[in-house]
């Protein structure tokens, strides 16, 4: 068989190897984030779904009755519903013409050698450039994702989305209930007590969350830097002796001093670089933001096949990926393109047992 650029991009099952290769060779920097947080479900059939929040947050106690008396009946705490639409995300991407020429010189190698490692070859080069395809639109739901925990509250940002469209935003009930904590200047010094005083308060607002999580900078300054945790909890946990080497201090040891004081939050610490399309780069877990979680999962990833893969345009060459997701290769006479899409949007469905610790006042 002969080789050409315009059959290897065709080639699914070719594009498949190479999308696949570029998800296995991904850095820590490019780890996707929110399978963590989120299991995918499919909406109706034409994008929409009913988003449930309001889950029981605890067990009512049961009732005391005659032997021979009817049981009482009782009714499910309700849940508050909405309707949510998936929004579509794409983008594409034009093939610059010295990296096809080099493309077009491995080709020609596999060609005339026909050999197993010039296929590898062929792979390896174009992994980098299906890699931004593979890669974009999950990084959006990362960016979507870490804004909904660390602020109750997630839209489309102009750096985040240059070209692209205005969504409406999505505001999640912490973000000014009772399950959100906003610490004064004064509560720095003994934040661990004001911790300790806001359990009930928390619990009595629904949240029930059992994980603090927060970026290093934060546990760095708001919880080892607290200087009642510094001077007062002065205990040796798991031989090693707090206070005198505040810095080597590990989430692990504070939870364990967190268990001696009943304290039920397990610290979690969570960074996740994003690279913005203005070039920049940000960690979407923010500084002086603590995220309270009632466990790993706290919705679902709602995803719908686009309608391009029903009807698709004549002379594009599709690879389907997971979740309704496409990548697609087009050559115009403008050049070779390759571009993605998919229809997607994050559902948080345990937002009445999460809660935010806002420690902006600590800066």
């Amino acid at each position: 068989m002969i080789y050409t650029i315009d059959n290897i991009l065709a080639n699914p099952v070719f594009m498949n190897v190479v999308i696949n290769r570029a998800l296995v060779t991904l850095t820590d920097q490019d780890r996707i984030d929110w399978p963590d947080y989120l299991d995918p479900l499919p909406t109706n059939p034409d994008g929409t779904f009913k988003t449930f929040s309001g889950n029981q947050t605890a067990v009512i106690i049961g009732s005391f009755i005659d032997k021979n008396a009817n049981k009482p009946v009782r009714k499910r705490h309700a849940m508050a519903k909405g309707q949510g639409e998936v929004g579509s995300l794409g983008e594409a991407y034009q093939m610059d013409n010295d990296r096809l020429d080099r493309l077009q010189e491995l080709v020609e190698t596999l060609n005339r050698l026909g050999r197993q490692e010039d296929m590898e070859a062929v792979v390896n080069f174009l992994v980098d450039d299906f890699r931004q395809c593979a890669l974009a639109p999950h990084k959006r739901m990362d960016l979507m994702l870490n804004d909904l925990k660390f602020s109750g509250q997630a839209s489309v940002r102009s750096k985040a989305d240059e070209n692209g469209v205005k969504i409406n935003t999505i505001t999640l009930p912490f973000k000014t209930g009772k399950n959100k904590l906003v610490p004064v200047a004064g509560n720095k010094s003994t934040f661990i007590s004001y911790l300790i005083n806001a359990i009930p308060t928390l619990r009595l607002a629904g949240c029930d969350a059992t994980i603090m999580e927060m970026n290093r900078f934060t546990f760095t300054k708001c919880i080892l830097g607290c200087q009642e945790f510094k001077d007062n909890f002065l205990t040796k946990v798991a031989n090693f002796e707090v206070g005198h080497s505040i810095s080597l201090i590990s989430p692990n040891i504070v939870n364990d001093v967190f268990a001696s004081l009943q304290i039920p939050y397990r610290i979690k610490l969570k960074e996740v670089y994003i690279n913005m399309q203005d070039g920049s780069a940000i960690n979407a877990v923010p500084n002086y933001k603590i995220s309270l979680l009632p466990g790993e999962k706290i919705g679902n990833l709602r995803h719908h096949t686009p309608y391009e893969l029903k009807d698709r345009i004549p002379g594009k060459a599709y690879t389907e990926q997971d979740y309704g997701m496409f990548i697609a290769t087009e050559r115009t006479k403008e050049g070779r393109f390759m571009e993605y899409g998919c229809d997607w949007i994050v559902d948080i469905n345990r937002s009445n047992r999460m809660g935010l610790i806002d420690c902006s006042a600590f800066e």
